[in-house]
């Protein structure tokens, strides 16, 4: 009898080891905001935010603090007090506080055992909405790249959906494998951005020696970027085309290359996007985190301003309202101002 109550006590904590949750992705999370500078100004409205909403997990949970300490309740039984971090920008004493209610929850709340791992994607996702405009958790968005060369008017089109690490490479052996082309098109309609080191090489293939942006991390210091001797394209006539999806890493290629009289844009006005992201998977989705914002040659911001072309396309000719009912047309105003060399 004495060993089967032996045994029963140590298939007890056997089963409890093997339910216990390490919440390794929020442990990440923090980890990389400690690593890579990020502005920590927010992390407690996040946290505080993130833990709030967690009913929308389970209803019947509910979670309040009182600017000392929090309380976690299950159908309004209180569960759970905590202390509150007195810094406010001390991201690891936040981290204790999200994982320490988590790990309260699932203790103390069969409710929430099992959906250990949905609760921790889910703070994740409301943490990063939170944490700023543009912070994110979220798919990795599969990138496109169309290319195209019009032999009749010597025109390369590009049109990538997505600036991914290699890109910049891709369109150097395509521009040099057409060098009798009179002209470029670089379609960013609908491009969502991507990395910001490719964003960078792309613009210096077509820029000789200026200056292609600057960025301002959170902790004010700038970088500035400047393009390397040499224009693939040897000066030959550029055009970019613009739409309100046009954001972040394509915009900083279209202010470049226009803001150095080398593009000329056509179009609507873009996004207004001006962060730049590192990307980190945590195991299954990707933790888009604001590192710094940039700016274009001229010192300005993008972030709600965005950029406007030279050349309006949208209903009405206006700058803002794109004409989705013919694609076609942007593209055939840039061949015919290509044709006119830009005249």
């Amino acid at each position: 009898m004495a060993k089967f109550i032996v045994f029963l006590f140590v298939c007890f904590f056997c089963a409890r080891d093997a339910a216990a949750y390490n919440f390794t992705k929020i442990q990440s999370w923090f980890a990389l905001l400690e690593q890579t500078g990020a502005d920590t100004s927010n992390v407690q409205t996040a946290a505080l935010s993130s833990l709030e909403n967690l009913k929308n997990i389970d209803s019947s949970l509910s979670f309040r603090h009182n600017g000392a300490k929090a309380f976690l309740y299950q159908n309004d039984n209180l569960i759970g007090i905590f202390e509150l971090p007195k810094e406010q920008k001390q991201a690891d004493l936040w981290r204790e506080l999200v994982i320490n209610v988590l790990q309260t929850g699932v203790e103390r709340f069969d409710g929430l055992a099992g959906k250990e791992h949905e609760a921790e994607d889910f703070i994740l996702r409301e943490f990063a909405a939170h944490f700023d405009d543009f912070s994110r958790f979220d798919i990795l968005p599969k990138a496109q790249f169309t290319t195209r060369y019009d032999e009749t008017n010597r025109i390369i089109y590009l049109r990538p959906s997505l600036f991914y690490i290699g890109i910049s490479q891709a369109i150097q052996k395509i521009v040099e494998a057409h060098s009798q082309a009179d002209g470029i098109i670089l379609d960013l309609r609908g491009c969502a951005g991507g990395n910001f080191n490719e964003a960078l090489k792309t613009a210096d293939l077509f820029l000789d020696t200026s200056l292609i942006a600057y960025s301002q991390d959170n902790h004010n210091q700038r970088k500035y970027y400047m393009a390397t001797p040499g224009d693939i394209f040897q000066s030959k006539p550029i055009t970019v085309l613009t739409d309100n999806t046009t954001a972040s890493a394509a915009e900083l290629i279209a202010a470049a290359l226009s803001e150095q009289s080398r593009a000329v844009l056509i179009g609507t006005k873009t996004f207004g996007k001006g962060s730049i992201q590192n990307t980190y998977t945590l195991k299954d989705q990707t933790l888009f985190l604001t590192s710094g914002h940039f700016y274009t040659p001229s010192g300005r911001p993008l972030d709600d301003y965005g950029l406007t072309p030279q050349i309006c396309t949208g209903l009405d000719n206006s700058c803002t309202t794109p004409d989705k009912s013919d694609f076609q047309k942007d593209i055939k105003i840039a061949i015919r101002l290509i044709k006119n060399k830009l005249g």
